[in-house]
């Protein structure tokens, strides 16, 4: 049987040709003007941070007109689609593709998962897919072991700066005037959506005790996954350092994608872990 994979542009991944038979139904970034872009390898990083220097973006699903061409072109050269996107926590893309997977033509043949997943987490989703491919496992299969297993991590988001969450309305600037001066930093905790989880003073800190909760809560987890947001080399050297020092050793060391940091903005880190 033969199987491709979808996924949208919350994986993170931009090098689509390294990877078999998988495809990019990508998200799109609206602009202040309502302009929209599609969030594809087309559109590059120093693109898109320079536009989100200068205003407020927001992201938006698929266009589901998109994703059911990309559906029927595939199934003419493929049996099966899996389609792995971004939370549902996070947006609508998985409610209105998998009501659109429940047409007739699609029934049995397009599998849209509950992945509960975006960044670190959707990118170690679709290496699950692919193992289980190779073990030979059909679509239905592959659906069922990701959302039996999609709450099997433990992730926090800590952002250097809170600029964007201001600009987005998450905070007021008081808040963040007062925690600039104080040099609190926050901690979120994602879990298929984002909440807060706690604060500390200083950046360093928060990154000592975001590894410090994954150690304790995870003591026979051997792998740490690390995403991050445009930053200096100076801030990537001093995560590192402290990542070194813990007990953990780096999988996957990537970027986080930009429909996540259009949220969340530069300086950003998100740390985790998957529970055995």
């Amino acid at each position: 049987m033969k199987i491709a994979i979808i996924t949208d542009s919350a994986s993170g991944i931009n090098n689509f040709k390294d990877y078999k038979d998988l495809f990019l139904v990508p998200l799109m970034i609206t602009k202040e003007n309502g302009e929209q872009i599609a969030d594809d390898e087309n559109f590059t990083a120093d693109e898109f941070y320079d536009l989100n220097d200068k205003q407020l973006l927001k992201t938006s699903q698929s266009i589901p007109g998109i994703m059911m061409e990309k559906w029927d072109n595939l199934l003419k050269k493929y049996d099966q689609v899996v389609c792995l996107l971004i939370s549902k926590g996070l947006s609508g893309q998985y409610n209105t593709c998998k009501m659109l997977s429940q047409e007739k033509e699609y029934l049995g043949k397009v599998f849209v998962v509950d992945t509960n997943g975006v960044s670190i987490i959707l990118k170690m989703q679709i290496q699950m897919a692919y193992d289980l491919i190779d073990q030979g496992k059909n679509g239905q299969e592959i659906e069922e072991y990701i959302e039996k297993n999609n709450q099997n991590f433990e992730v926090y988001i800590i952002p250097k700066s809170l600029d964007q969450l201001v600009r987005g309305g998450r905070i007021s600037k008081a808040a963040a005037g007062l925690a600039k001066i104080l040099k609190i930093t926050p901690i979120l905790k994602y879990d298929g959506t984002i909440d807060k989880q706690g604060k500390t003073r200083t950046f360093k800190k928060a990154i000592e005790e975001v590894i410090k909760l994954l150690q304790e809560n995870n003591k026979n987890s051997e792998y740490i996954d690390i995403a991050f947001s445009r930053t200096s080399e100076e801030v990537i050297k001093q995560v590192r350092e402290i990542v070194e020092s813990s007990s953990f050793k780096t999988r996957l060391w990537d970027e986080i994608p930009n429909t996540v940091t259009c949220h969340t903005g530069k300086e950003t880190f998100a740390i985790g872990v998957w529970k055995k």
